[in-house]
């Protein structure tokens, strides 16, 4: 093959998840090589056509690369947009103008954007292209010991300094797209989170001031995690903040608390950095069972109904009509907000799988697409660990009314999202279908009109679903009042032994002033 070049040294950084100038080592591989840099980013039609997307998330993407565009014209530079299969649109790029070099960040274990890369590799291969691949360290599926120290030894290198300036080729753009172009219908979301660097900054700023202090706190109720939530995910998902930036931000931070003596903040800072491993770790993880088509979830061996959107129980589910006040406001707060604690989008997904016994696809989908920080890795990575979706299930059958009298105490967060029962003592809000009629009558509460009645007994429900995921074990009810399962402590951010982690030996000065971080 032959190709047309009209420059000799054009090194290109292709951006993905990565949507920063800072502490981006492949940005820095690609500048030191002397020659002009093209920061491109190419948007994959493939992937905005999956079910499982959304334009909240599209929108949000779209900010985050206004921002790094910014960023990069501070520079001298610009972000180059392109759209459609990233080895073609490559592969054009080279016929025009040849391209000295590739540099990129390693993608995660998502099946899709292995794929991608894949096909990336195959195409500069074929076109004696050179790779610069640079891979983050993660913590790596390991022994704990060991995963905990490769990631830890990362996590305390020197962060990268963006580039002062970057010698950038004078190369046409696309215009910017908009959700449509990619058949996104219209996705309002008054609470949604905005992208981009800028904001993911001052979500971590707010939370290391303070926010975060309670959220060590056992038996935090739903509006208390919440507002003590850092509130990253979005950004850490889409690269605008690298991993290492936060990390040694909150152990800078930790270390000034405990000198302080402010051990309740320091432990919350503890389970924070614990949930940044936890989550390195799951990308790094490789799925170790088939896959669904467009799903990274394990086919589902009990042949439950797959159902389309018109199916009544997936409707109801889905708009937050269950008549299960907690799961009808956690699905509320989702679609007004883009975001839920992850342990209420488990509830949500296992009660679909389990109470009204669905196929997991159509229902997780709808989840990954409410939420404005999906990524797939991290979030089928999750959703495979949820009781009814897991081809290996362990553990209880969630029960959405005990859930909601330990999340929900007072009722404040079903309140807030369910106005129609708001009046109800908290006593009766949890299950409105145990109150008195003479009560419900007095509130002006019509269960079946004002408010959906439940769609399912929820206990019979879970006894005919136990029966079908844990056939060796007894079906019987359990008792009402059992206590919490030993790792609940640990999903509410502690170690297996109720412990936090103690300090490194040294920790890592960062400052995160917006000034220098544009």
């Amino acid at each position: 093959m032959f190709y047309i070049c009209s420059m000799n040294d054009l090194h290109v950084i292709w951006f993905r998840r990565d949507l920063r100038v800072h502490d981006h080592a492949a940005l820095v591989a690609a500048c030191a090589s002397g020659g002009q840099v093209l920061p491109l980013y190419i948007f994959d039609t493939r992937h905005w056509h999956r079910p499982d997307t959304s334009g909240r998330q599209f929108d949000f993407l779209l900010e985050s690369l206004a921002d790094l565009d910014g960023a990069l014209r501070k520079r001298g530079s610009k972000l180059c947009l392109r759209s459609g299969n990233a080895a073609e649109v490559l592969s054009q790029i080279h016929t025009q103008y040849g391209i000295a070099s590739l540099h990129f960040h390693a993608a995660s274990h998502d099946p899709e954007e292995t794929e991608r890369v894949q096909h990336v590799r195959s195409w500069a291969m074929k076109a004696g292209i050179p790779l610069r691949e640079q891979a983050i360290r993660r913590a790596m599926p390991l022994t704990p010991g060991e995963s905990e120290t490769a990631f830890r030894h990362y996590m305390r290198q020197p962060r990268l300094n963006a580039p002062e300036n970057l010698d950038t080729p004078d190369m046409v753009s696309e215009d910017w797209p908009v959700a449509s172009d990619y058949g996104l219908g219209d996705d309002a979301c008054a609470g949604r989170q905005t992208g981009g660097r800028t904001n993911g900054v001052l979500q971590l700023r707010q939370y290391l001031s303070g926010r975060g202090r309670p959220a060590s706190k056992r038996n935090l109720s739903v509006t208390d995690r919440e507002s003590s939530a850092s509130g990253l995910s979005p950004y850490l998902n889409w690269g605008t903040l690298s991993d290492r930036e936060v990390w040694q931000a909150a152990m800078r931070a930790k270390g000034a608390l405990l000198s302080d003596g402010d051990e309740t903040f320091a432990a919350s800072l503890d389970a924070f950095v614990e949930n940044l491993e936890q989550r390195s770790r799951l990308l790094t993880a490789k799925p170790r069972h088939e896959q669904v088509e467009n799903a990274g979830l394990p086919n589902d061996i009990f042949k439950r109904e797959m159902v389309g959107a018109a199916d009544p129980r997936l409707a109801a589910w889905a708009s937050g009509r269950t008549g299960f006040p907690l799961l009808d406001a956690s699905m509320r707060c989702l679609q007004a907000t883009g975001r839920l604690e992850s342990e209420l989008r488990s509830l949500l997904l296992s009660f679909a799988t389990c109470h009204l016994w669905l196929d997991p696809t159509a229902p997780a989908q709808h989840l990954a697409r409410l939420s404005t920080d999906f990524d797939g890795a991290l979030f089928y990575g999750n959703a495979r660990k949820v009781v009814g979706v897991s081809s290996h299930p362990v553990g209880q059958i969630p029960n959405p009314v005990r859930h909601s009298q330990m999340r929900d105490p007072e009722g404040t967060f079903i309140r807030k999202w369910i106005p129609e029962i708001a009046d109800l003592p908290d006593a009766l809000i949890h299950s409105p279908w145990d109150a008195p009629k003479s009560l419900l009558a007095e509130k002006g509460i019509v269960l079946g009109q004002s408010y959906p009645m439940r769609m399912v007994d929820h206990m019979a429900a879970a006894r005919a679903a136990r029966r079908h995921l844990f056939p060796e074990q007894s079906s019987h009810a359990l008792p009402f009042g059992v206590p919490a399962r030993p790792n609940m402590a640990r999903r509410a951010g502690m170690s297996k032994s109720g412990r936090v982690h103690a300090l490194p030996a040294k920790s890592v000065q960062l400052s995160f002033d917006l000034g220098g971080h544009a």
